[in-house]
């Protein structure tokens, strides 16, 4: 039997973003890629009830996520959710919540494929803050979007998840992946001094 391939994942921006192992210190403006970690969404009937068994019920309002060991749980809905890994814990727990949704029987919601389908970029630094009011119409003033928010809007002239880090001190923005090279160019218009990079997966 001939054991097949699999080929290794290329994702929009490999050739353009320096790989680093490590997250920016903390307060540095920068724009990371973090789209090749790995990430779940869910959708439809089944999911906020899947979510809850698993120790990971939505919250009652959906402009909040929730934060838990190792995940950040993101609302979209009653019945939709994406679930984010802490890009400095262990990768193993987006793992192991997926093994255990494709071991439980149904209802379970459906996989949205957002590993796939959705960029994530984080914004961190002063340059990142006062330049958002040129990416967004949305009220991004830590006031009006404090920690832990989290807003379906528009984002660059497209459709955008923006959320603001349990810590206060990063903006992740979800959306299109296909849309990569352009978002990337957008910001490095408006923020001429941001450093990129990209987080290894």
């Amino acid at each position: 039997m001939t054991t097949a391939t699999i080929a290794t994942r290329h994702w929009p921006l490999s050739q353009r973003l320096p790989a680093v192992d490590r997250l920016p210190a903390s307060g540095e403006s920068w724009l990371t890629d973090l789209s090749a970690l790995p990430r779940m969404g869910l959708r439809g009937p089944g999911t906020a009830d899947w979510l809850a068994a698993q120790g990971l019920s939505l919250p009652g309002p959906i402009d909040r996520t929730l934060d838990l060991p190792g995940l950040t749980l993101v609302p979209l809905g009653a019945e939709e959710a994406v679930i984010l890994p802490d890009p400095h814990g262990d990768p193993g727990a987006i793992r192991r919540l997926r093994d255990a949704w494709r071991q439980s029987p149904g209802p379970k919601g459906f996989d949205a494929y957002r590993d796939e389908t959705w960029a994530w970029f984080r914004l961190t630094g002063p340059a990142a803050e006062q330049a958002l009011p040129l990416l967004t119409a949305l009220d991004t003033r830590p006031a009006a979007f404090p920690a832990a928010a989290v807003a379906q809007t528009r984002v660059m002239h497209m459709d955008a998840v923006i959320l603001r880090s349990a810590d206060g001190g990063a903006l992740d923005l979800l959306f299109d992946i296909a849309s990569s090279g352009y978002a990337l160019d957008f910001i490095e218009d408006v923020i001429p001094d941001i450093r990129t990079a990209r987080l290894a997966g």
